[in-house]
């Protein structure tokens, strides 16, 4: 908060003479703050920081660019941050929850509209995955159906609460919810523990790149995926709306794997300058293309799946565009979660 209120006393002061300025002479000498809506080490925090290395040299003036973490409410103390008091001058970034347009279909954060903020790039899909270790016993999502498991989650609309509870409600399953945890990794931590038998949800790539071993050896076994349709590199993996019990079961499953192809990506808040956020993409789509950052993927096995801003635009859009009976199934199911 003390960052937030900082922002807000120098957004009034430089507002007028940013507005004068070139791109290179705005940017130079500046920070670009990428806040993330969750703990360090996780997929989110993973890929902000990648990105934050080449960034800024893609930017005209060259600015400073760093990665903040706030954790909170399974992101949206970020997001809340970033729609309301961040400056809105292309110097406060954020890489938040993909669920974000599925939240405002629902109607379930009136406070933070998708379609307002600019979308700036896909750095990465985030097909998201239900992770448990083989020594578990869950074999497959039947096990679910027939048996309390402990699933560990973050809180609020964040995938790895949600995801094990729409299954529940939709695909007649038995998981028993612990959130509160910060992120996909300290959810692992717990696992390890033996605190939780799964992770509801966490990226298939945070798992290909930190725990690639667990994958060949057989170490942890995977349930089901959330994305539209199964991820070609684990073919075998069932995708939520395959589980659904109905149609409307499955359409709102659907609904919410969509944010898959949001992924990892780099938003500017609401009323940034159209010009502002045109470098900004510009800026990102270069980033993107450079042949260190390629190799430092490549090194690092670190999936990358580049989206532009117009294509992200088209998905919010599909999303917000759910027919209202399905939204009020949906809306009515994450209700009684609140209750």
């Amino acid at each position: 908060m003390i960052a937030a209120l900082a922002w807000l006393g120098l957004e009034t002061v430089t507002t007028a003479l940013a507005q004068t300025a070139t791109p290179a002479e705005f940017f130079r000498g500046k920070t670009v703050n990428i806040l993330v809506g969750f703990e360090a080490g996780g997929g989110y925090d993973l890929y902000a920081r990648v990105l934050a290395q080449f960034f800024g040299r893609h930017i005209p003036g060259q600015p400073a660019v760093i990665v903040q973490n706030m954790p909170g409410a399974g992101g949206l103390r970020a997001a809340r941050i970033l729609a309301s008091v961040a400056p809105k001058d292309g110097t406060a970034l954020g890489m938040l929850a993909q669920t974000l347009p599925f939240d405002t279909a629902l109607g379930y954060t009136s406070d933070i509209d998708a379609g307002a903020f600019n979308w700036i790039g896909r750095i990465a899909m985030n097909v998201e995955v239900g992770v448990t270790f083989a020594r578990s016993g869950i074999t497959s999502i039947e096990t679910a159906r027939n048996r309390e498991i402990l699933s560990g989650g973050t809180g609020g609309t964040a995938s790895s609460t949600v995801v094990p509870f729409l299954l529940n409600k939709l695909a007649g399953t038995r998981f028993k919810l612990i959130a509160g945890y910060n992120g996909a990794n300290e959810v692992l931590l717990a696992m390890e523990r033996g605190e939780v038998e799964m992770v509801g949800a966490t990226g298939i790539s945070t798992i290909m790149a930190q725990h690639a071993a667990w994958l060949r050896d057989g170490t942890v076994r995977l349930i089901y995926q959330s994305a539209p349709t199964r991820l070609p590199a684990i073919p075998d993996v069932p995708s939520i709306g395959e589980l659904g019990t109905g149609s409307e079961e499955t359409q709102i499953l659907d609904l919410f794997a969509a944010g898959s192809a949001i992924g990892r990506v780099l938003i500017a808040p609401p009323s940034v300058p159209a010009e502002r956020v045109a470098v900004l993409r510009q800026a990102m789509a270069t980033t993107l293309a450079d042949p260190e950052m390629l190799a430092y993927a490549s090194r690092h096995s670190l999936a990358l799946d580049v989206g532009s801003a117009d294509e992200l635009g088209a998905i919010v859009r599909k999303m917000l565009a759910t027919p209202k009976p399905v939204v009020a199934k949906a809306r009515k199911i994450l209700e009684s979660r609140k209750r």
